[in-house]
C-alpha cells in the first residue's frame, strides 16, 4: 500500500511517458473502474488562457448554490491536492493515497493485457473521476488539460456546457500552427445537448465554432461581446466591479476578487454558464465575491508592492502588459522571470521589455526549462540591468533587493514575477513560507 508520498512518486514516475494524446488508454482503465465518470453531469472549460479563472468562478458559484461541485485543474501550484476539489475542499493526502492504491491495480492489469501505459495526465485525470464518483459528486467543473479532442479530460459524454475561453497560438507542435487548426481541435469538448459558450472575437473562429456545433447537435452558442457581455466599472486594491448583461438579465456593480479587464472577460464566460446552469442573481454575486485564483495579477506584498501573474504565453503577457501600462506606468519596474524553453520567449520578451527597468532570469523546476540563460539575451536591447541567478529562492532575494534600491532613488518600486507557472509558484511560495508537497 502506496502512502501520499509514495503516491507521488508513483505519478513523478509516470512523467517519462510524456504527452501521448489519445482516450483508448483513459477510456480503457475508466471501464475497469467501473466508468465512475458516467454518474455526472459536466461544464466542460477549454481555451488557450483563462481555464483556470473561469473554472474557479464557476466551482465557488456552484458551491455557494449547494450542489458540491467537483473541480479538476492543472497545473498545480504547491501541492499535487490542488488539483481535485470538491466544494471548494481539496482532496485530502489520504484520500490521494487511497484512491491511487484502488487504481494501481487497474494499470498493472491493463499493461499486462496489451494495453499501452496510461500517462501522467491520464492517471490524473481518471483519480479525479473516480475520486469525484466516490464522493457522491453529481456536477464538475474540468479544465481542459492540452488542446481539447484527445484530451484526456474530454472521455465524458454528458457534457451540459462547453466553454472555448479565447484562441491563441500555442503547443503549435501538438495542436496546429494556426489559430484555426487549434480551433478545430479545441472545439472537440463541444457535445450533443450542450449549450456552447466562447470568447473568442475572430469572425472566422465563431463560424468555425457555430458550424462544429451544428455538426455535434449542440443546443446554441453564444458569444462574450454579442449575446452577452460585462462592462467594467472600477476597481480596488484587492479587486474590481462590473455590469453584466444579456437577453433576459442586468446584474450592476458585481465584485470579483481578482484584477485585469481580462478577468472580467472570463467572468462574463463563467456568469453566463452559471444562468445557464439556473443559478440566480444573488447565488452568482456571492460565489464571484469568493472566487480565490492566485498568481493571476496577485498582489503578494507591499514591501516591496509585488505582484505575481503566470503569463506563460505572448497572448498572456500581452494582457499583462496592458494591465502595468494602465496601473503601474510611474513605477520603476523590476522583473522576476523564467520561462519553458517551449514557449515563444522572444515573442513574450519583446512585449514586456519596453515596460522594465531591470530583470534577474531565473531557471524553471523543470524538465522543459531548457537553456534558461537565452531569455536574459532577449531583454538586453530593452534593458541595461540583466541578471542571472539560476535558484529560484535566491533569484527572489536578488530581485527584492534590486526593486528595495531603486525605491532609495525616489521612484516607486514594483516587482513583477512572471513567467512559467512552475516557478512562479515556486517563488510565492518561498515569499510565502509555504512547503510544497
Amino acid at each position: 500500500m502506496m502512502n501520499y508520498a509514495e503516491s507521488l512518486i508513483y505519478l513523478r514516475d509516470l512523467t517519462k511517458f510524456g504527452v501521448n494524446f489519445g482516450l483508448g488508454r483513459v477510456e480503457e482503465l475508466l471501464r475497469r473502474l467501473g466508468d465512475p465518470h458516467k454518474t455526472m453531469e459536466y461544464i466542460h472549460v477549454g481555451g488557450t488562457n483563462g481555464k483556470g479563472s473561469i473554472s474557479s468562478m464557476l466551482s465557488s458559484m456552484l458551491t455557494v448554490n449547494g450542489d458540491r461541485p467537483g473541480l479538476f485543474t492543472s497545473p498545480h501550484l504547491h501541492s499535487y491536492r490542488e488539483r481535485f476539489r470538491i466544494a471548494g475542499e481539496t482532496i485530502s493526502h489520504q484520500d490521494v493515497a487511497i484512491c491511487l492504491n484502488e487504481i494501481k491495480p487497474h494499470i498493472e492489469s491493463m499493461i499486462e493485457d496489451g494495453f499501452e501505459q496510461p500517462t501522467e495526465f491520464e492517471v490524473n485525470a481518471v483519480l479525479a473521476f473516480y475520486y469525484f464518483a466516490k464522493c457522491g459528486v453529481k456536477n464538475a467543473v474540468l479544465e481542459v488539460g492540452m488542446g481539447g479532442e484527445i484530451d484526456a479530460t474530454n472521455v465524458i459524454q454528458n457534457t451540459k456546457i462547453a466553454i472555448l475561453s479565447n484562441i491563441a497560438l500555442e503547443h503549435t507542435e501538438y495542436l496546429g500552427e494556426t489559430k484555426e487548426k487549434i480551433c478545430l481541435t479545441k472545439s472537440g469538448i463541444i457535445k450533443k445537448g450542450a449549450h456552447v459558450l466562447s470568447g473568442v472575437t475572430e469572425p472566422d473562429l465563431r463560424d468555425l465554432l457555430r458550424r462544429r456545433a451544428k455538426e455535434e447537435g449542440a443546443l446554441d452558442v453564444g458569444f462574450t461581446g454579442s449575446d452577452f457581455q460585462t462592462e467594467f466599472v472600477c476597481s480596488d486594491a484587492d479587486g474590481q466591479y462590473f455590469d453584466y448583461r444579456d437577453d433576459e438579465a442586468e446584474y450592476k456593480e458585481l465584485y470579483l476578487p481578482l484584477q485585469g479587464l481580462h478577468q472580467v472577460g472570463n467572468a462574463a464566460l463563467a456568469i453566463r454558464a452559471a444562468r445557464l446552469w439556473g443559478l440566480g442573481e444573488n447565488v452568482i454575486r456571492e460565489g464571484l465575491k469568493k472566487t480565490f485564483w492566485p498568481c493571476r495579477l496577485e498582489k503578494v506584498s507591499e514591501d516591496p508592492l509585488t505582484i505575481i501573474d503566470g503569463a506563460h504565453n505572448d497572448h498572456g503577457m500581452g494582457v499583462l502588459t496592458s494591465y502595468l501600462k494602465e496601473h503601474y506606468s510611474d513605477c520603476e519596474i523590476t522583473v522576476l522571470i523564467g520561462m519553458l524553453a517551449d514557449k515563444e520567449r522572444e515573442k513574450a520578451v519583446a512585449l514586456l521589455g519596453p515596460l522594465v527597468d531591470q530583470v534577474v532570469v531565473t531557471r524553471p523546476n523543470s524538465p522543459r526549462a531548457g537553456d534558461f540563460e537565452m531569455i536574459a539575451s532577449f531583454f538586453r536591447p530593452y534593458c541595461h540591468r540583466v541578471y542571472l541567478e539560476e535558484k529560484i529562492p535566491a533569484a527572489v532575494d536578488l530581485a527584492k533587493r534590486l526593486a528595495h534600491e531603486s525605491a532609495k532613488d525616489g521612484k516607486k518600486p514594483l516587482l513583477l514575477i512572471t513567467g512559467s507557472l512552475y516557478m512562479v509558484a515556486d517563488a510565492r511560495g518561498y515569499l510565502l513560507g509555504i512547503e510544497s508537497e
